[in-house]
């Protein structure tokens, strides 16, 4: 980085002596460290306000129900509130639910190319290093592993594009979802995790809100509320560096564990840290594709020269 300093001032016409002078005297000064890390802190908070709703829910249970609230309950006390719910048959309560199998995907998709991520428990942070890991097989090779492997080195998730870039994407014209809070689903509006037992993503967030919908298999989540400050701060990108674990020995009233049957539904709000483990062969569909407008810029980890940007 200094070097690419050095050429950049220097290309503008400033001598390059004069430059390096300047950047020593900067890298030996005893305020520079302490200036940064406030102008950090001050950025970091500045992230977190940008959504305020986010900090209202810190504390007592996730909602748990066995029917949809109405659209503008659901919109006023879950989508605004920024909390989540869990939906216990969700999918089933769909005008048309999807009736997808292993064995019938298996049957129409087995010579399908698709991308997963391959090699993930040689990586610390594998969902962070993910282009590192795409690599191509077939649909049907892949679903071998997904029904007889009990591993997390290889998954099939929403950034691997399978609905928008291969044949599979036709499914997405199999299922009806409820009109009064989705559109009709379309390419992008909904993407497709399946994966074996075992498999694992760490504690993240989203940039949008998502309406996590198991359709095959369980699957166990740790939610943790987007103003614990030690999550946030130690975040790179939406990538958090703790675990649900480290987060529940420090504040173990914020984690809320949720266990996901067929046909239940989670709606994850925008912002919320989650931690997933498969515990069974699993697909699932994650919904983003709402009737509101459901993309935020919110990221307390993304680089400061970033988040300086915002203002």
């Amino acid at each position: 980085m200094p070097r690419e300093i050095v050429a950049t001032l220097s290309g503008a016409g400033l001598p390059v002596a004069a430059v390096r002078n300047a950047l020593d005297e900067i890298a030996h000064s005893q305020i520079t460290p302490a200036y940064v890390r406030a102008i950090d802190e001050r950025a970091r908070a500045r992230e977190i306000g940008r959504l305020p709703e986010l900090v209202r829910r810190d504390a007592g249970a996730v909602v748990e129900v066995s029917w949809c609230p109405p659209a503008d309950v659901f919109h006023r006390q879950h989508w605004l509130g920024n909390a989540p719910l869990v939906v216990r048959g969700y999918v089933e309560q769909w005008p048309r639910p999807p009736r997808f199998r292993f064995e019938d995907l298996r049957r129409r998709f087995a010579d399908v190319e698709i991308e997963v991520a391959r090699g993930r428990t040689k990586h610390a942070r594998p969902d962070l290093e993910f282009t590192e890991l795409r690599a191509k097989m077939s649909f049907g090779d892949y679903l071998d592993i997904v029904t007889n492997a009990v591993d997390d080195d290889v998954y099939l998730v929403a950034r691997n594009r399978v609905f928008e870039d291969t044949a599979i994407g036709e499914l997405i014209e199999e299922f009806e979802l409820p009109p009064d809070l989705f559109p009709p689903p379309r390419r992008g509006s909904v993407s497709f995790w399946l994966g074996p037992k075992g498999t694992h993503t760490k504690l993240h967030h989203d940039g949008t809100n998502n309406f996590f919908c198991q359709i095959l298999g369980k699957k166990r989540v740790a939610l943790v509320p987007p103003s614990v400050a030690m999550v946030a701060d130690a975040a790179t990108g939406f990538y958090a560096s703790h675990s649900s674990d480290e987060v529940r020995r420090v504040h173990p009233e914020l984690v809320h564990e949720v266990e996901l049957e067929p046909g239940d539904a989670l709606f994850i709000p925008v912002g919320w840290w989650h931690e997933v483990w498969s515990l069974s062969p699993s697909l699932s569909l994650a919904v983003v594709g709402f009737r509101w407008p459901g993309s935020y810029d919110y990221r307390p980890g993304r680089p400061l020269r970033q988040r300086e940007s915002l203002g």
